[in-house]
């Protein structure tokens, strides 16, 4: 004897199966379908927002974390930029999207494999000045996440590296570092290499490539960066360009490069050639550099005149004292 199914019966079983194994933990599309899905909501609740008369705007997101040097940043972030607290734990995240009673996914974490995921809500109405706070945040009651396979996280930018002068990068690296013998000389005599590229008659602001650069120059940090983070990777190390702001009007920006060596990440700048080093003779991380800008003073820039030194170590003490940041690194690489 044969049963047959009503076809309406039918299709809610697949429906409930079908959602079932989209939502069903642990499986790999479930993060990517769950994202997807609160995207949609945001947008809708965005849409709404509007047509009531309350248009979504840029807005900064201030509180208070137990420790200092710990990373913030917000999942799905309009700007991408994420940032550290500061020596007493105080933290400022910059141009997350308002509306009334938007929700903030903030990934906290003191490392970069793990962190914890604490949710936030904005305030009913704009806030004066453009900025509100959450007050403290206990990181240890949000939930767990490993920061390589976070969905929506967009603290960090993945380009293309430059495969096609591989074997130009290769033998530039290995001409710069000949007869250096440690990590740390290395680095530093390619940052230094790198450095004096610096060129203000190259003003093209379109990279082109790195080795357009390390060839003719350029009067761009970001450009230099880029550079620098190619000569290294091809020198087997991992490197990541850091782009920093001070949130200010007219906005100060400049970009670094972080290189990991020793078990640790190093900071060097090669734009104008520097880096900080603590008194046993290391290189210093960014964290460092941000919780301690006592250490930008003017003799880093002592091949310019006296008030530009003023000026430049002015401007690098703002960018590195906000802690807002975001990478760049080669897809592939972390």
């Amino acid at each position: 004897m044969r049963i047959r199914l009503k076809p309406t019966i039918v299709a809610l079983s697949v429906a409930a199966i079908t959602l079932l194994l989209l939502f069903l933990p642990g499986l790999p599309w479930t993060a990517r379908w769950q994202h997807s899905v609160k995207r949609a909501v945001v947008k809708a609740e965005m849409k709404l927002a509007k047509w009531q008369g309350h248009a979504p705007r840029l807005v900064s997101i201030a509180g208070q974390l137990g420790g200092a040097g710990v990373c913030v940043r917000a999942l799905d972030s309009r700007s991408g930029w994420a940032t550290l607290s500061d020596s007493k734990g105080r933290f400022v995240l910059p141009d997350v999207m308002w509306y009334p009673g938007a929700s903030y996914e903030l990934v906290i974490s003191k490392d970069d494999s793990t962190g914890r995921l604490v949710n936030v809500r904005a305030p009913q109405t704009f806030p004066e000045g453009g900025a509100f706070d959450v007050g403290e945040l206990d990181a240890d009651r949000g939930s767990p996440v490993e920061l390589t396979s976070l969905v929506g996280d967009n603290s960090v930018t993945r380009e293309e590296f430059d495969s096609e002068n591989r074997e130009y990068y290769k033998q530039l690296f290995d001409k710069v570092a000949e007869g250096k013998q440690s990590d740390q000389e290395k680095v530093e005599v390619i940052n230094d290499f790198v450095a004096s590229k610096l060129n203000y008659d190259q003003t093209q602001r379109e990279l082109g490539s790195p080795r357009r650069v390390l060839e003719d120059g350029s009067e761009f940090c970001g450009h230099l960066s880029t550079a620098m983070e190619t000569l290294l990777t091809v020198g087997g190390y991992q490197a990541r360009a850091l782009h920093m702001s001070d949130g200010k009007e007219p906005l100060g920006t400049h970009v670094v490069v972080e290189v990991f060596y020793g078990g640790k990440w190093h900071l060097y700048d090669p734009t104008f050639g520097y880096k900080f080093q603590n008194e046993q003779g290391e290189v210093l991380s960014y964290n460092d550099v941000r919780l301690n800008t006592n250490l930008i003073n003017q003799n880093l820039f002592a091949r310019f005149t006296p008030k530009a030194q003023r000026r430049l170590a002015a401007l690098l003490a703002g960018i590195y004292g906000t802690g807002f940041h975001h990478y760049v690194c080669f897809k592939g690489k972390s």
